[in-house]
This record gives C-alpha cells, sequence and structure tokens, in this order.
C-alpha cells in the first residue's frame, strides 16, 4: 500500500486475568508481567527478529510499542509477586495509602479504585464527598463525565454537577479548565487497576533505562511508540530518549499525550527549550477529526467538534504555526485507532456504551473518504489500523484468519493516496489553512519542491453536489488543477470550487493537453 513502517503492540509477557472478576482479560501486550519474556502467543525471540528483518528487507521501518508508566493489574501482594523485576512495593506509587495495607489500597471499591488512588475523581476532576466525610469515587455517579451519555445538548449537560465546561464530553490529563483537577495525582495515580511504577525510585528508574536499551539493541527496531506518556514526568521521559538517540542508528520515540489542551501536549515534545520525546500521537487534532467527519461520539472534544469541522481547522492552524512544537511532522494522526476501533465502525449515535451504534462513517463511505482525505494529507505521519484497509468495522477483531487480499477499495484507496502523497513530496511539507466551518475543511500543502496539493473535504453524509466558499489560484499557463484522487470534474468560479459530488478533491497542477485537429 506504500505505508513507510509498521507498528506493533509491546510484544512482553502479558497478564491475561483475571485477577479478580473487576480486571477483565489482557491480550494487547500492554499489562506487562514478565519485561525479559516474549509472550509465547505473539511468537519467540526469534519471530520478533525475523519479522523486523522481513520489514527491513522490504525498505520498511519498525516502531515498537512499549510500556514504561505501569504494570499489569494488581489487587494484592501475591499479585505484585508475580511482577518481574518490579515486584516491591516500594517500586510503585502509593498515593495516599495512609495506614492501609497494601491489599487494602490495591483492592477495588465497588468496582472502581480507591479516589486519588486512580485516574477520576480526585485526578482529573474535583472530589465529591458523602455527607459522613468519605469520599465518593464516583462522584454522584459523573466520574468526570459532563454529560451522562454521548448526545451533547445543553438541556443533557450535567450542570452545576458537571466535572468541567460543556465543551468538553469529559476530563482527562491537562484539562486545567476542570475544577479540582490535580496533575500530582495524574502523575503518580494508577492508571485504572494498572500498578503505577515510581521513575524517582533508583531501582525503577535504572531498571527500565536498562530495558530500553536491551530492547533496541537486542531488536533492530527503527522507533518506539510510548504508552500513557501523558502520566509520566517530563525528566523521566526526557532521559529515556536521549538514551535511546545517541546510539550508532537514533532512536525517535513517539509519545501517547491524550489531550486536547496543545499546549500541554506539546510540552511533552519541548519544554523548557529541551527536546523531551522526538514525536508525540497528534489527540489534539485527532479529537476533532474524528467527530468532525465521522460524528464519532466517544472523544473529549466531540460536543464541539461532532460533524462540525469548525474547530479542526482552527487547532490545525494553529498547531501548524506554534513555536511550541519542535517538529510537527513527527506528530501521528489518526482516526481510527486501538483504542476507538477501525473508522469503518465509527458511528454518529448509540443507545450506550455497548450498542452496536448507527449513521456516521459506519454507514457513509463519503464520510470515510473525506477521513482519510484529511488523514493522509495532512501535515505530519499518518496512521491506520490494520483492517481498516479491508473494510473491517468489528473493534479488535482478529484479522488473520480472513485471507484478505490487495483487490479490496480500501486497499486500492490507501495505496492511491500514499502514491500521492510521495509523488508530491508531502512528507514534511508546509501546511496552510484556506477555509473551515461546519461542513468544510480546505487546506494546502507546499512541498520544498514547488508541489503545491490543495485538499478539498467535506462531512456531508447524503450524496450532493458541493460548493466549496474557496478555490486555488488560476494555474500558470500551460498547466491545469486536476483531481489526482478520483480524477472527478469541478469547476472554479468567482473564487468558488463547485464539486458534483461529495467525494473529496486532492487537487494538483498537471500539464495542459492540448488536442490539434488536423
Amino acid at each position: 500500500m506504500g505505508f513507510d513502517c509498521i507498528w506493533v503492540t509491546p510484544v512482553v509477557k502479558n497478564f491475561y486475568g483475571p485477577a479478580s472478576e473487576e480486571s477483565g482479560y489482557g491480550y494487547h501486550g500492554y499489562w506487562a508481567e514478565d519485561f525479559y519474556e516474549i509472550d509465547s502467543n505473539f511468537g519467540s525471540r526469534e519471530d520478533l527478529q525475523e519479522l523486523i528483518h522481513e520489514t527491513h528487507r522490504h525498505g520498511m521501518c519498525f516502531i515498537l510499542d512499549i510500556v514504561l508508566n505501569h504494570v499489569r493489574p494488581v489487587h494484592s501482594l501475591s499479585d505484585l509477586r508475580r511482577v518481574r523485576p518490579f515486584n516491591e512495593t516500594h517500586h510503585l506509587h502509593l498515593l495516599n495509602i495512609s495506614n492501609m495495607t497494601f491489599d487494602e489500597y490495591a483492592a477495588k471499591d465497588a468496582r472502581w479504585p480507591y479516589p486519588t488512588q486512580a485516574l477520576g475523581p480526585g485526578a482529573a476532576c474535583y472530589l465529591h464527598f458523602f455527607a459522613n466525610g468519605t469520599p465518593d469515587g464516583s462522584n454522584n455517579g459523573t466520574f468526570c463525565n459532563n454529560y451522562p451519555s454521548n448526545v451533547y445538548v445543553p438541556e443533557a449537560y450535567y450542570g452545576t454537577r458537571a466535572a468541567g465546561p460543556p465543551s468538553l464530553k469529559y476530563c482527562g490529563p491537562g484539562d486545567y479548565i476542570c475544577p479540582g483537577y490535580n496533575q500530582t495525582v495524574n502523575r503518580e495515580g494508577w492508571f485504572y487497576d494498572l500498578a503505577d511504577l515510581n521513575q524517582s525510585v533508583p531501582f525503577v528508574r535504572r531498571s527500565l533505562l536498562r530495558w530500553a536499551e536491551y530492547m533496541v539493541t537486542e531488536f533492530p527496531v527503527d522507533a518506539l511508540r510510548l504508552d500513557t506518556a501523558a502520566f509520566m514526568d517530563h525528566d523521566f521521559l526526557k532521559e529515556v530518549q536521549d538514551q535511546v538517540f545517541v546510539r550508532e542508528k537514533p532512536i525517535q520515540m513517539i509519545g501517547e499525550v491524550t489531550t486536547g489542551n496543545m499546549s500541554f501536549h506539546a510540552s511533552f515534545q519541548k519544554k523548557d527549550g529541551q527536546r523531551i520525546l522526538s514525536g508525540l500521537q497528534n489527540f489534539p487534532l485527532v479529537y476533532a477529526a474524528a467527530p468532525g467527519y465521522c460524528g464519532w461520539p466517544n472523544h473529549a472534544l466531540s460536543p464541539v467538534s461532532g460533524f462540525n469541522l469548525t474547530h479542526l481547522a482552527v487547532e490545525s492552524q494553529r498547531q501548524w504555526q506554534s513555536p511550541a512544537y519542535s517538529n510537527t511532522d513527527l506528530l501521528m494522526n489518526m482516526v481510527g485507532s486501538q483504542d476507538d476501533g477501525p473508522i469503518f465502525g465509527m458511528y454518529r449515535s448509540s443507545d450506550g456504551p455497548f450498542s452496536p451504534g448507527t449513521g456516521g462513517c459506519k454507514e457513509h463511505a463519503s464520510l470515510v473518504l473525506n477521513a482519510w482525505a484529511w488523514l493522509m494529507f495532512t501535515k505530519g505521519m499518518a496512521v491506520v489500523p490494520w483492517g481498516d484497509e479491508q473494510g473491517n468495522s468489528e473493534y479488535r477483531n482478529s484479522l488473520w484468519q480472513f485471507g484478505w487480499n490487495r483487490s479490496a477499495w480500501p486497499y486500492q484507496l490507501l495505496r492511491r493516496m500514499n502514491g500521492i502523497r510521495r509523488d508530491q513530496r508531502l512528507e514534511t511539507a508546509s501546511a496552510k489553512v484556506h477555509y473551515g466551518d461546519e461542513n468544510h475543511f480546505v487546506f494546502q500543502r507546499l512541498s520544498g519542491e514547488g508541489h503545491s496539493v490543495w485538499v478539498f473535504t467535506n462531512n456531508l453524509p447524503k450524496e450532493q453536489a458541493v460548493v466549496y466558499p474557496v478555490a486555488p489560484p488560476e494555474a500558470p499557463p500551460g498547466m491545469v488543477w486536476a483531481d489526482a484522487l478520483f480524477q472527478q470534474p469541478f469547476s472554479l468560479e468567482s473564487g468558488r470550487l463547485l464539486s458534483q459530488n461529495t467525494r473529496p478533491l486532492v487537487l494538483t497542477l498537471e500539464y495542459e493537453v492540448v488536442v490539434s485537429e488536423d
């Protein structure tokens, strides 16, 4: 399909569960139990080395996912003893343990970690207390959410009970706008029931640094994706990045910082003039793009971005002009993801958290086309989860048994998009927003070689003609603007572009073909 890299899940031995009925089951690689053993469900050490070798043989780079913030779910000392090498209580953050035993501290209260131990009330938002003075871990049933469901209308907003403003679905990392937000708890609290490593403990810090060096030495990966980076201190992140970057083959780290707060987000790439991590997953724009194109209701910014591309346009230009980032080409963009599911399953509305959902990209292919046009041609690195290229719509589906092939239309479309991206030298091209409103987003890429690409997208689900109130400049003599993606007709009139349908347009300059008649 023309992609440059593959990104794989963490490969260390996982905890499968359940330690108790609340934990569920692990299968994804993010619940580490033994850092120095390759999980047999993925294969062997030799299998991983062969996979990396074959990836390189095909001219691609290999990105390995790692976790340095936490380990597996832990609910007792006996659970902790199974973790290698972090199996002592002093290896963990034990914020507000007070006079509790470790087993009491690690237990769940009403199927939820104790307040001020984990994410949620007391961390991302204020903590409500019962009349008898004991903390209410559910915050009267809101759990730091601002709406009871994914319907975002004024009458649904929790009002005085809300954890934060109506512009947010919920309060999370970096949301200082939410009353009671506590950065200390976000850093030192547990990621739900995943035991949180204390990187200020010398043994823990040395061991994590040693393990990171071991992984990039034993397995010749090209980059690391760092899970839950938003919950670790900047100085530790910088130390890890510096260590793996000074190698003969520098390793760049791409951090997961799940926030819509752009200044908070940027601080994980550059802070006080120093590099922290080389790159980041681009959640400030992702949280606007998936709702903007697909109507996806489950992102933090869905209340202001649901089928509204204005926020994406404004935040894109803000990011592209911001000096807070050191390199916006190293921001990783997505629409579907391993956490939210595939783009073909992104619905507009549902009756509940386990409802299949209706509308949005799940039912309208034109929305997928426009979302992918943004993804593949915007500034940064485009990421497509395995299965999207075949139209998979199932969340965390097992994919290897279907025998898919290269004839599927999503596969062919992504291949075409990658070809345009490469032909036009867009990998590090500059970017500029030309127009954005509720239903339209138009931006331009301009490479150092002089390639100019105008991208016209919309979020109109019903087939219809589309009028964009902006147009590219007049083409130079002997050249014309043409749609490189679908070769579809359009017209330019009085500074507007008129399209006959809702498919996106990717306009590039081509030499005009003049046919002479004998």
